[in-house]
């Protein structure tokens, strides 16, 4: 059932993880072809390459859900590979064609407007297949994307978590065809003391039940780069502070795993400055703070559903009155518990997080306005 293109899996423990990502690099392969020599046909125009096909170990399975979502073969010389949902956006991409017109094309039809743009593209594509499907369509030419394999990079992290934080705790791991993303969870005093000092220094008390978590985020289908998040869990309930942006890592410029074992390394000390960050947001007083969430939330890119909830959520909380900036920050950042409790998906709570963290580059004043807020 790994072919299917919306097939996920989550691990609670980091052994299976690890060996699943070992299980589907195994299986897979990186292929480089010039890209004029790419066709792509319809299934239901190509029924001798889908007999072909059909005639492969699962085969007929991996055809049925093709059709049931691209509808596309990827073909270059005599191999043709279904094409999964996650290759279109590269794919057209490397055709050097978009929008959303495209969309609403017949199967036939996008795949000659793709033929005749990939017939005059120079250089060579990258091909990312796995589990019986062509996943993704990259630049092909070492300026282009740069392959970092998932086992490794994701067995880095988790030496990396053990050497040198105390307390480590592996949460879990997630794996679709789009996004690999594990995280830990650590109670490391190093960590924390900068966050407890950080509230004693403004006459405040850190919950008891806290602790730090990093996730690691990856992609061979171009959504995500090799990205490194962090937070703060807080009480019973966990509920995520977010700490800034991610430490990133594109899958470009010759882009290696050396590079991203150097962005490891410097987790601790960013995720101190962030701490110390959250310090300014204390001194800055707002007046009309459920109208700033709500205003902040919709300049991220925050859905109009959730950021109501939200706001309201903290009006309920604090009432009406003024309060400072961190407090302000904190109830933004109850948005991912709500989407949590709602039943998020991972890649829906990776996107929510991510627009959470620019929040903070966000100068709350500016939108401490009066008035009744339109969600």
């Amino acid at each position: 059932m790994n072919y299917q293109d919306d097939f996920s899996v989550a691990f609670p423990e980091k052994e299976g993880f690890l060996e699943f990502l070992d299980e589907i690099e195994e299986r897979g392969c990186w292929r480089v072809f010039p890209t004029n020599e790419i066709q792509v046909f319809s299934l239901a125009e190509s029924p001798e390459l889908c007999r072909e096909i059909e005639a492969e170990r699962e085969g007929a399975d991996i055809l049925q859900d093709t059709r049931a979502n691209t509808g596309l073969l990827l073909k270059v010389g005599e191999e043709a590979y279904p094409l999964g949902t996650t290759a279109i956006k590269t794919l057209e991409n490397r055709a050097r064609i978009s929008g959303y017109a495209l969309q609403d094309l017949g199967r036939g039809k996008l795949a000659r407007v793709l033929n005749d743009c990939l017939e005059v593209t120079k250089g060579n594509a990258l091909v990312r297949i796995h589990e019986g499907k062509a996943r993704a369509v990259h630049g092909g030419d070492k300026s282009n994307y740069a392959v970092l394999p998932m086992p490794e990079l994701f067995e880095a992290s988790a030496i990396h978590m053990e050497e040198q934080y105390e307390r480590v705790r592996f949460l879990s791991g997630y794996f679709d065809h789009w996004l690999v993303t594990a995280s830990w969870e650590i109670q490391d005093r190093r960590l924390l003391d900068t966050y407890w000092d950080m509230l004693l220094q403004y006459g405040q008390v850190a919950d008891p039940e806290l602790s730090a978590q990093i996730k690691v985020h990856s992609s061979d289908v171009g959504v995500s780069g090799a990205n490194i998040f962090y937070s703060l869990l807080m009480g019973k309930e966990r509920r995520p502070l977010v700490l800034g942006d991610a430490l990133r890592l594109e899958h470009s410029g010759g882009a290696s795993l050396a590079d991203f074992s150097r962005n490891l390394s410097q987790v601790f000390a960013r995720y101190r400055e962030a701490v110390e960050g959250l310090s300014g947001l204390f001194s800055e007083y707002l007046t009309y703070p459920a109208n700033v969430i709500a205003r902040v939330m919709k300049k991220a890119g925050i859905g109009v559903g959730l950021t109501a909830k939200t706001a309201e959520l903290f009006k309920a909380g604090h009432g009406f009155g003024g309060c400072n900036g961190y407090e302000v920050y904190c109830g933004i950042c109850e948005c991912i518990f709500l989407a949590q409790s709602e039943g998020a998906g991972v890649r829906a709570l990776t996107d929510l997080e991510e627009k959470v963290s620019r929040c903070l580059a966000f100068p709350f004043k500016e939108y401490d306005i009066p008035g009744e807020v339109r969600y």
